[in-house]
């Protein structure tokens, strides 16, 4: 059975959704505002919520499930997984972290298909030329990295 949570977060200006499916977090989305219908919030949904307020949550904590991700996948979702909270690694650094060092674009790939945003901080990959992509929009990218106090990587200032 999977366990759907549900809350708003003032810093997103969002309804956040949080499904967990025996114990393993599978999906995370962005909602418009006014569509939560959850009573009792997840442990996982609980973290997150915390999280976006700025609070210093571990979310690596929480088990993943990534579905019918690939090897590649996945491993590029553990790599990411190992990104701290207020570091920055490129699409470059990811492949070679997964012994792949002419992978960046397929590192992007994959993480465009993150199913568990924030859980597999996909926002901390940044492309060599800047910010780069982000499922929620580059502007929430930019708001998840100033909230987590980022360090720009490798000089890049745009943040």
């Amino acid at each position: 059975m999977i366990e759907i949570s549900c809350f708003h977060s003032k810093y997103l200006g969002r309804t956040v959704t949080v499904a967990v499916q025996d114990d393993a977090v599978c999906r995370v989305a962005l909602e418009p505002l006014g569509s939560c219908n959850s009573r009792v919030p997840s442990a996982a949904a609980r973290a997150l919520e915390r999280f976006l307020r700025g609070e210093h949550v571990d979310l690596s904590t929480f088990e993943v499930n990534a579905g019918t991700r690939s090897g590649f996948e996945r491993a590029v979702f553990r790599a990411t997984r190992d990104i701290p909270r207020g570091e920055t690694a490129t699409y470059s650094d990811v492949a070679v972290r997964i012994g792949n060092r002419k992978a960046a674009r397929a590192v992007g790939n994959a993480l465009r298909h993150n199913p568990v945003p924030l859980f597999v901080p996909c926002h901390r990959v940044l492309a060599a030329s800047g910010l780069g992509g982000f499922s929620w929009g580059v502007g929430i990218k930019q708001k998840l990295l100033q909230l987590e106090g980022a360090r720009p990587h490798c000089g890049n200032s745009h943040l």
